[in-house]
């Protein structure tokens, strides 16, 4: 199966990441509990968990290479 490529433009991403990013989704509440699930950010473009208000690691990985 593969991965539908999600197109955006590094410059027009948040430096910060929150839910204010289009890419960003809410966790499940499965896997770290209700009452937390507002502590991480769920990144549909790297399919993995980041640190809310933590800067944005999309625009990380591009700034190194």
């Amino acid at each position: 199966m593969s991965k539908k490529k999600i197109k955006y433009d590094v410059e027009e991403l948040p430096l910060y990441c929150d839910y204010n990013c289009e890419f960003a989704t809410f966790t499940d509440p499965e896997c770290i509990g209700a009452c937390r699930r507002d502590l991480a950010v769920w990144c549909k473009i790297l399919e993995r968990y980041n640190n809310k208000h933590a800067k944005c690691l999309v625009r990380k990985q591009k700034l190194r290479s």
